[in-house]
């Protein structure tokens, strides 16, 4: 599989860029930064056909409005979070001072869905605790999934903002994102890949006496 990761934007969320292996064609995950996934998409010679968004918070598709602009790719949210792409409230965009530009989505997701994008399939996971509508994206072919600000690398995402849930979190990675198989890639919307099963053995959400549970 093609992937690529670019960290950006104002709190270095991950821009991932995905296809198959020699494909000219590709999707993006989470894109912070429309000039930056510009300059990509020409330097590699690809062209953009989905953008996916695995929650509503701006620093995850501020670059979504100005990509679907230039390229045409379809975008793809959860129903429960797509009001996010038309609000600076429901998108947080107002706490950095940032102005998101309105877009309309193409395809309202829904757990259990299934779609190709750029020539991959994925599965759609309902993953609430971050966000009421968070999702994780699900590339069983490729044994990866990609998962938004829920989990991360020896972590987890914050449940302290609007419509996030700790019950629903916990629920979400212990229930649904650990009952993928050990070696299932993990690519969070911050920092490094992991695995489930490394996450299974050492991620702090197990321990309730841990500084980040609580």
């Amino acid at each position: 599989m093609l992937l690529e990761i670019y960290p950006c934007g104002p709190v270095m969320a991950n821009m991932i860029f995905v296809g198959k292996d020699g494909a000219d064609t590709v999707a993006v995950i989470d894109p912070s930064d429309a000039n930056l996934a510009l300059t990509v998409l020409k330097e590699h010679g690809w062209m953009l056909s989905d953008i996916l968004i695995t929650h509503r918070h701006f620093d995850h598709l501020l670059g979504v409005a100005a990509l679907k602009r230039a390229t045409g790719a379809k975008v793809f949210i959860s129903e429960k979070d797509a009001a996010g792409l038309k609000s600076n409230l429901i998108s947080l965009s107002m706490m950095q001072r940032i102005a998101l530009e309105p877009v309309e989505p193409d395809v309202l997701l829904n757990d259990g869905d299934v779609f190709t994008a750029a020539g991959l399939t994925f599965r759609v996971l309902a993953t609430p605790g971050h966000t009421e509508g968070g999702v994780t994206f699900v590339c069983d072919d490729e044994r990866c999934a990609f998962v938004g600000d829920t989990l991360f690398a020896d972590g987890f995402g914050r449940y302290d903002l609007p419509t996030g849930d700790l019950s629903e979190l916990i629920d979400s990675i212990k229930n649904v994102l650990f009952a993928l198989p050990d070696d299932y890639r993990l690519y969070p919307g911050h920092d490094e890949a992991t695995t489930v099963g490394r996450e299974r053995r050492s991620n702090p959400i197990h321990f309730e006496g841990s500084q980040w549970y609580d």
